[in-house]
């Protein structure tokens, strides 16, 4: 145990990764700006896009956190700590907002961004309590400040355990933890999937589904063990702030969780289509209509392939999932995956005839991406990567899979 906690770990030179992800990110920017200028439905599209992608990863990581806490998992403690950096990036993303506000007569055809069918605009018109302009903009504002404060209360409370002797006062620290997050995950689960309710869902107007908040709660959160996969790897290798304390053993607890949460992925998209299938209802079919057809259709069917059956056949031997460059392997293909999900699911509402790539696409997720990546290594450059003072500390380091 002493040789965990005097060791350095923190060896992989955060302001480095902080200004190299800046440049990237304000490269995105100069992009974005520039097709503001020039394409500006595309431009908020594309932005809507990457924003989502992001958006949903970083929240699925700040419930993976608040899901350890509540559930007790000791086994996690020496992932925690990395887990919560990247939650680091919520403050950021808070602020990345504001182009999504500043878009929506651009994206949605609730306020005004192409004029409807007499038909469909009647079902428009009775949502209106709901999606009008104000509201929406209250709504956001509240989802990323539930988002931000939860996160940073957590990730602040973590921190403190570095300054707390273990005892009685460390054990009240986690205990406060816990209760937050029991409270938290019900107020986060609620504005992520209201997220998809008020970002996506109204990209077609006639069209609902009272499980497609789950769906994109679902994803986020595979694509968020994906990351933690792929991070926890990069952190264990030789030399690095991790090494020797993340073992195959949990790679294996997290390689268990991916393959639940694969499997829970495609059973709640199968089950959205299912329903709307076998009702056979032309307004709720009318979204599958597009998707299900010509190159949007390849599309699906890679993201069935590449999220689901290929990560399912992988992670089911026991022996590969203790592999940690297996497991990051696999993490990043559902991270890609998590992406053309989501291309999938925005996209078509501005190209219904098939796939079309634009360059803002690209622009857009460097933009989000590269900025949230430097908030979070930037915000991460002075703290530990183990809670050293942790009560469970020493548990988690010796866990061993059952």
């Amino acid at each position: 145990m002493d040789m965990i906690v005097t060791r350095p770990v923190t060896q992989w030179r955060p302001e480095v990764v902080a200004t190299r992800a800046f440049i990237v990110g304000i490269i995105g920017l100069v992009l974005c700006a520039i097709g503001v200028l020039v394409n500006p439905r595309q431009a908020f599209a594309s932005y809507l896009f990457a924003y989502v992608t992001v958006l949903t990863t970083i929240v699925g990581a700040l419930i993976l956190v608040m899901i350890s806490h509540v559930t007790a998992a000791r086994w996690f403690t020496v992932l925690r700590r990395l887990t919560l950096l990247v939650t680091a990036s919520l403050p950021a993303l808070a602020l990345l907002v504001l182009p999504v506000l500043a878009g929506v007569h651009r994206l949605y055809p609730w306020a005004g961004a192409y004029v409807l069918p007499p038909d469909i605009a009647a079902v428009t018109a009775r949502r209106a309590a709901w999606l009008n302009v104000p509201f929406f903009i209250v709504r956001a504002a509240i989802y990323v400040l539930v988002f931000t404060v939860c996160g940073e209360v957590l990730r602040r409370w973590a921190l403190r355990e570095d300054e707390t002797p273990v005892g009685a006062s460390q054990l009240a620290v986690v205990r406060r933890q816990r209760r937050l997050s029991a409270f938290g995950l019900i107020l986060v689960g609620v504005g992520i999937t209201f997220v998809a309710f008020d970002w996506l869902m109204p990209l077609d107007p006639q069209w609902y589904s009272t499980v497609y908040g789950t769906y994109v709660f679902a994803g986020g959160f595979v694509a968020s063990l994906g990351l933690v996969a792929l991070l926890a790897y990069i952190s264990s290798s030789r030399g690095r702030a991790l090494d020797g304390t993340v073992t195959a053993e949990h790679f294996g607890a997290l390689g268990k969780l991916m393959l639940t949460f694969v499997i829970f992925w495609v059973y709640i998209a199968f089950s959205q289509f299912l329903v709307i299938w076998i009702g056979d209802i032309p307004a709720d079919a009318s979204w599958y209509v597009v998707r299900a057809a010509g190159s949007w259709r390849v599309l699906a069917l890679c993201v069935v392939v590449g999220q689901f059956a290929i990560p399912f056949v992988l992670l089911l031997p026991r022996s590969l999932k203790r592999r940690p460059a297996a497991l990051a392997a696999i993490g990043a293909l559902i991270l890609l995956m998590h992406v053309l999900d989501v291309f999938w699911l925005v996209a078509p509402a501005f190209h219904p005839i098939g796939i079309s790539v634009s360059w803002l696409d690209v622009a857009a997720l460097l933009m989000v991406g590269g900025l949230t990546t430097a908030a979070a290594a930037w915000r991460g450059r002075d703290h530990v990567a183990l809670p050293v003072n942790d009560p469970y500390l020493a548990e988690s380091v010796q866990y061993a899979e059952p």
